[in-house]
């Protein structure tokens, strides 16, 4: 894996280290300040069997595009994202029950969903699970946690 992502500059690799983190295959190390650790589900990201997307920076999202990683080590490609239209009912509704699941458990409202997260499922109006699992920053475990919900939320503010 040495040379993987070397395309990639400090800011670009700070935004998917960050989207990492939200996804949850990445955490904060408690005992040594600024480290990350890597979480059980970082092992299926690594051996390429987990499918993540990444946001690109704003810069190039206002092409109307995402990053998208297959996994495989660190490949990269592009692939279209959503619409670029917002629904701003069901941001807000996606935004209160973020923070209210936050506060339910305790901690920041991004590690429950990332902003990008709310703006893209606000965008797409996913209905299903397979469509909510296509969204960047909705991986296996979060779809089994919230996914339902999600779709609930969606469905009631069409």
């Amino acid at each position: 894996m040495f040379g993987v992502g070397r395309e990639l500059n400090e800011k670009q690799w700070r935004g998917v280290l960050r989207q990492l983190v939200a996804m949850g295959h990445l955490r904060a190390d408690s005992e040594a300040f600024g480290a990350l650790k890597l979480t059980e589900s970082a092992r299926g990201v690594l051996k390429g069997e987990t499918e993540i997307w990444l946001l690109e920076p704003a810069a190039a999202r206002t092409r109307n595009r995402a990053v998208r990683s297959k996994s495989r080590r660190g490949e990269l490609a592009a692939t279209p994202a959503g619409n670029g239209k917002s629904d701003p009912a069901l941001h807000a509704a996606l935004k209160a029950w973020r923070s209210e699941i936050a506060r339910s458990r305790g901690v920041p409202a991004y590690v429950v969903l990332h902003d990008s997260t709310i703006d893209g499922i606000a965008a797409t109006r996913p209905s299903t699970l397979t469509e909510l699992r296509g969204i960047a920053g909705i991986g296996d475990k979060k779809l089994e946690h919230y996914g339902e919900e999600l779709i609930a939320l969606v469905r009631s503010t069409a």
